[in-house]
């Protein structure tokens, strides 16, 4: 960190490196943004998120993308628009099939239970 901070573009590559198959916000975060407040780091910070920011989880994405002042649309996200596009009685199906799952599941242990 104090590394990036300094500019020592000989740590630009694994700090790279770290932040494309590191994907917890905790990690990446602080080094995008030690990357981005320099001059030397700045293009690459951005560059590389843009690059891999369907890796990040979306709400890591967002807050990546404030503090690079990239923008992240959600059509990147695939999961997204597919659970989007797909509903039932306007609720997404993988809602609707998670909460029919817990509805069932807590009607047979009702019936389990009276039976006894």
């Amino acid at each position: 960190m104090i590394g990036v901070s300094s500019s020592d573009e000989d740590l630009y590559p694994v700090v790279v490196r770290f932040i494309t198959t590191q994907g917890r916000m905790k990690y990446v975060r602080p080094l995008y943004r030690a990357l981005f407040a320099t001059e030397s780091g700045k293009q690459i910070a951005v560059q590389t998120f843009l690059d891999n920011k369907d890796f990040y989880h979306p709400i890591a994405a967002k807050m990546l993308a404030g503090d690079l002042g990239a923008t992240v649309s959600e059509e990147s996200n695939e999961t997204e628009s597919e659970s989007k596009a797909c509903t039932i009685f306007g609720i997404p199906f993988r809602t609707f099939i998670i909460g029919t799952t817990a509805i069932i599941s807590i009607g047979a242990l009702l019936l389990m239970k009276k039976r006894r």
